[in-house]
């Protein structure tokens, strides 16, 4: 079963991953799974929290 992989701050498709790649080791940390939906950080949104620690996102 495929899950859709949404980013958790802009909501942009990111892509798709298995259900079985879920239960390897090389899961992120940071996924959310709601239904078959995956939320994770885009690389954009990831670079901008990391180049301005101090903005809070809501």
């Amino acid at each position: 079963m495929k899950i859709l992989k949404v980013c958790h701050a802009c909501d942009r498709i990111i892509g798709e991953i298995e259900l079985d790649d879920l239960t390897s080791h090389n899961v992120d940390p940071i996924m959310d799974i709601v239904g078959n939906v995956a939320y994770a950080l885009c690389p954009l949104c990831l670079q901008e929290m990391e180049m301005e620690p101090r903005n809070v996102y809501h």
